[in-house]
């Protein structure tokens, strides 16, 4: 399949990678050349410099163009640039960290153009998009069957779905978020448990993460990405305890009234009193670097 890219940070030159290796042709934009440049060499994908460039180089025919940018303001303002360009029939799909509300509403005002919507929330990090993510699709079940294809191909086996109508993938994947919340701030919690009491047992942390991220009933892609953290030399000594601020955090408040979720909270609070000096967020600064490139406080 063709298909056009929108947005080609640390997710998005991953995920045209893993399409490119199952032969599917991308048609490639970022705001900011330079990655567009280092992905032209690749056999099956073509550089375009602006949206109407991407446009034109996929050619006749019905469209599908994957955007993977920032959640907000700058999908409105693509949508508000590409829609102009679009025929009907023509199918958008937004696989970044929209709010779900945000989707629902785009789904309606281009379904009065013609053109379809596709809501993916997409979950499994850098290496996930490289090698195989985690995709839950929102929209008409008729438009998701079309490029059924594109999920399969860049997903671990039954790892993509349809979630249900418009606004459902990007509402899985927020309650998704507010889950990894919760585990992370249990990690980091436990792991601050263990360091406190270390020099009595002689506990080495290292060991510890090794361990739990082996057989454990924590074990988890969480654990495993910790486990590297203590394996890069001098790499958590230099975190600071601070959490920065995330893209999904005011998702989160949002999350929180619309059902009970008091692990959730506490998580999100703790990310919050990290920031006062009151609590140590390092192991979650240090996994969220590991698996999405997020970027760390230094002490």
């Amino acid at each position: 399949m063709k298909i056009g890219f929108i947005g080609l940070g640390r997710m998005g030159s991953n995920m045209v990678m893993n399409l490119l290796e199952h032969k599917h042709k991308v048609v490639g934009y970022n705001r900011s050349q330079g990655p567009t440049r280092k992905l032209v060499k690749k056999k099956g994908f073509t550089g375009a410099y602006s949206l109407k460039e991407v446009v034109e180089k996929l050619g006749s025919g019905k469209k599908v163009v994957w955007l993977m940018i920032p959640a907000g303001k700058p999908v409105d303002m693509a949508l508000k640039k590409l829609t102009p360009l679009l025929r009907r029939g023509d199918i958008l799909i937004d696989g970044g960290n929209s709010f779900f509300e945000d989707s629902v509403r785009r789904g309606k005002e281009l379904k009065k153009k013609g053109i379809n919507y596709l809501d993916c929330g997409t979950s499994g990090g850098m290496e996930g998009a490289r090698r195989g993510a985690c995709i839950m699709v929102g929209g008409e079940k008729k438009v998701f069957k079309k490029v059924e294809v594109l999920f399969r191909d860049m997903c671990v086996k039954d790892g993509f779905g349809y979630m249900g109508s418009q606004g459902a993938g990007h509402f899985v994947k927020m309650v998704h978020n507010g889950v990894e919340y919760g585990m992370m701030g249990a990690i980091n919690e436990g792991f601050h448990a263990i360091k406190k009491h270390s020099k009595k047992f002689g506990t080495n942390l290292k060991e510890v993460a090794k361990v739990y991220a082996h057989g454990s009933i924590i074990e988890s892609r969480l654990m495993s990405w910790l486990y590297g953290s203590f394996m890069k030399e001098n790499y958590l000594d230099q975190i600071s305890c601070e959490v920065p601020h995330g893209e999904t955090e005011g998702e989160m408040k949002k999350l929180e009234k619309m059902a009970p979720m008091k692990v959730l909270h506490e998580a999100r609070l703790m990310r919050e009193r990290s920031r006062h000096g009151t609590v140590c967020g390092d192991f979650v600064s240090a996994m969220r670097n590991q698996f999405g490139g997020h970027k760390v406080k230094r002490r």
